[in-house]
């Protein structure tokens, strides 16, 4: 069986005290499932790992998520590429590729903005492609602020691996770091071209992950601890549902000290969100 555990929105340096709960998130996560270099279980970090894109926050968060190397994947959030998250710095887009992704043995520039596939195996047969997109608008125009845009390029690109006939019977996971729906809340917060990627990725994919501000939980909905995600499909304006399994928003992660938990074997997939705080 394969697990993947999703958290997001790390937010190292934000402060003393948010940067001490994120290193308790990740140490809890160590402890309860021993998250191990070469075996079946991963960690998976949707952006806004760092608070500022600052060279000594990346040094921090690399020096907290080195017990995970070889079994931890990222991807960047708009908070990662500079200040306050919508000050674009190039610098900073360097540094989450050359200190982060480079120290935790993740050789992919996600400056390129060229997604990341990759198949993941376990030893008994089990698959799963994850593919990592750079949902960062990479912009230096404040009028964007917070927003994220997937690009023409990077669809044009995921189009190619989610048609390949290799991956046709594989379970899939796309994480990303902007909510693909326009539920964002705040004003700035949006993925531009969420209604592209949700059209490109209707009925293709098993899980969406992601963190960033907001939630994609129904309000009406009494959640359930360590209960099953529903399944459940969201609408965008045109009514049409998207066909994905599960949408995991993980950007309360450090505020609950939460992830969710994925486990993969055959073909099917089973997401639920477990609380670390609890025995």
């Amino acid at each position: 069986m394969i697990e993947i555990f999703h958290v997001s929105d790390l937010h190292f340096g934000l402060s003393k005290e948010r940067t001490k709960r994120a290193k308790l998130l990740l140490r809890k996560i160590k402890e309860k499932f021993g998250i191990e270099p070469g075996g079946d279980r991963h960690l998976l970090i949707t952006g806004d790992i760092v608070q500022h894109g600052w060279k000594r926050q990346y040094e921090s968060a690399t020096k907290a998520l080195i017990p995970f190397k070889g079994n931890v994947r990222v991807v960047p959030g708009n908070h990662d590429y500079g200040f306050q998250g919508f000050v674009y710095s190039e610098r900073c887009v360097k540094y989450f590729d050359n200190i982060l992704a480079r120290g935790l043995g993740i050789n992919h520039h996600y400056s390129s903005k060229e997604p990341f596939p990759e198949i993941i195996k376990d030893g008994v047969g089990n698959r799963l492609l994850l593919i990592g997109l750079n949902s960062c608008s990479m912009t230096e125009s404040w009028l964007d602020i917070a927003k994220g845009e997937i690009g023409d390029k990077q669809r044009n690109r995921l189009d190619e691996v989610l048609s390949n006939q290799d991956y046709k019977d594989i379970p899939k996971l796309i994480y990303l770091h902007h909510i693909p729906h326009r539920r964002a809340q705040g004003i700035g917060m949006s993925l531009k071209d969420y209604k592209k990627l949700m059209a490109l990725v209707r009925d293709r994919v098993d899980v969406l992950a992601f963190g960033h501000e907001g939630t994609m939980t129904d309000p009406n909905q009494k959640e359930r601890e360590e209960a099953s995600l529903p399944i459940r499909e969201m609408k965008l304006r045109s009514g049409k549902g998207q066909g994905i399994r599960y949408y995991l928003d993980a950007n309360q992660s450090v505020k609950d000290l939460s992830c969710y938990r994925i486990k993969v074997e055959k073909d099917k997939v089973k997401a639920r969100r477990v609380r670390l705080d609890q025995n």
